[in-house]
Formats: structure tokens, sequence, C-alpha cells
């Protein structure tokens, strides 16, 4: 068994993603392929309050907000986003999973 965490993005982190300029976009994807995979709790920060379970990190000109799962070992990237925008998530009501029911607003 690898050591190495499975990452993998929401559908409106996708679409995030692809709205970046292209250099930023393959600065985040070797993250992700890369420090993010590796050890994911030392990739970011806790991001405290009520966003519990969630960290933040970010790059020159980016930042990603993502959740980790230590039982099955994945990485669920929510949130792509240029650095310095304001985007914030927030919890849907009556979603139990872990990985989904967040919504961007």
């Amino acid at each position: 068994m690898s050591d190495k965490h499975e990452v993998t993005l929401s559908a409106s982190a996708e679409r995030d993603l692809a709205k970046l300029a292209e250099l930023t976009r393959g600065e985040v994807r070797r993250f992700l392929d890369g420090k993010l995979r590796d050890d994911p709790r030392k990739a970011g920060t806790p991001i405290p309050g009520e966003q519990v379970g969630m960290h933040e990190a970010s790059g020159r000109t980016w930042r990603i907000l993502y959740r980790i799962d230590a039982n099955t070992r994945t990485v669920r990237v929510m949130v792509v986003a240029p650095r310095g925008s304001r985007t914030r998530i927030v919890p849907t009501i009556g979603n139990a999973s872990p990985a989904t029911g967040w919504r961007r607003i």
C-alpha cells in the first residue's frame, strides 16, 4: 500500500482550475500531485472556526481549500481560486458525507 493520499477535485474546483491562467494551472497541478498527495497536513494550514477539518494552501498566485479524510487516505479539493479572491465555503444542511455537501458562496 502506498503512503500517498488520493487527491480528488470537486466539480466546482475543476471549473475553477480551468479558469486559471495556464502557468498558474500548471503550478497548482504540480502542488496537487506533489506536496498535497505526499503529506496534506504539512502542505497547508487548518482553517479555524466553523470549517472544521478544512485546510488551506497557497502559492504565489493561487490558493486551494481542501478536506482530508484520514480513514480513506483521500484529499478532497473543494475550491481553487486566484490568491486574494474572496471565496468562502459553507456546509449545506442535511448532507452527512464529509467530502461533499459544501457549496461556494
